[in-house]
């Protein structure tokens, strides 16, 4: 096979960045910083040009440099970097397994070769190009499965404030990656019913605006599909307690919200997916 070091380092610099992306967008649901994501997809690019050295050396620079791509890419999320690093294998391996299946059906499956984790082909553009686009897809298709799957997950939490405490159950939003945007904290939503509890008051929600500097509420921007945006009253709990992960969190927001989130009574609370 005939390995051309610039096509290679290009499209190895493409797959980097889009499942660098992928990651950010459907798994850590967290703001996702381009200029991050192309320094890390240069490494990968880099590392794809170790075809002139030994098997082992191949597989210790590719393991490196997942691990640098991860960390550029993600620094903040870096004491779930093993998580991160297992999804992007994962996704590494349905994207290549999707194009040998593809290229298999069309008969050129020759003209792909895996080496230390690293796919080179020698394939025609117009060929290529289907397979790869295709092949992304598919491993689309499987991300926004396990993403869809992970939304259902419901989580016992407790949260402590003003040295009281409600336990409620929440359901894990991995569409909320809300922060309060002077303290960059994440921000999580509970049902005023329940929150009410943390304060000791009857008043309703319609009369926050008037009590909110004495309870010490936070006036959070927030947008939302379907609507332009709006202002949500949050206050900073002493923390929150997931009990299922067996993790606490201190001095994170919680949100306060005056409908059910749930109209069959299942959850009472929105876990911000940075808490995970």
């Amino acid at each position: 096979m005939v390995i051309y070091a610039d096509i290679i380092f290009f499209i190895n610099f493409i797959s980097s960045y889009t499942m660098l992306y992928i990651l950010g967008r459907f798994i850590n649901v967290v703001k996702i910083k381009k200029i991050r994501l192309i320094a890390a997809a240069f490494v990968g690019g880099i590392s794809a040009l170790c075809v002139v050295t030994n098997y082992p050396t191949q597989l210790v620079i590719r393991i490196i440099s997942t691990f640098l791509m991860i960390l550029i890419s993600y620094f903040e999320l870096r004491k779930r970097i093993l998580q991160q690093i297992l999804w992007f294998i994962l996704m590494s391996g349905i994207m290549m397994f999707s194009m040998i299946m593809i290229a298999s059906v069309m008969s050129c499956s020759t003209g792909l070769e895996i080496r230390s984790g690293i796919l080179y082909f020698d394939l025609p553009v117009n060929i290529f190009l289907p397979i790869f686009i295709v092949s992304y897809v598919v491993m689309i298709f499987f991300v926004k499965m396990f993403k869809n799957r992970k939304n259902k997950k419901y989580y016992i939490i407790t949260v402590t404030h003003n040295d009281k405490t409600v336990t409620v159950p929440a359901l894990f939003d991995s569409g909320n990656s809300l922060k309060e945007p002077i303290t960059g904290k994440y921000v999580s939503v509970l049902e005023w019913e329940y929150a009410r509890k943390l304060f000791d008051t009857k008043c309703s929600f319609e009369e926050l605006c008037n009590v909110f500097e004495d309870m010490k509420l936070w006036a959070v921007p927030f947008h939302s599909v379907g609507n332009t945006g709006g202002i949500m009253f949050a206050f900073l709990a002493d923390e929150i307690s997931i009990h299922e992960e067996g993790k606490v969190i201190e001095k994170t927001f919680v949100g306060l919200c005056e409908r059910k989130l749930s109209h069959k009574g299942e959850y009472h609370a929105l876990l911000n997916a940075g808490l995970l």
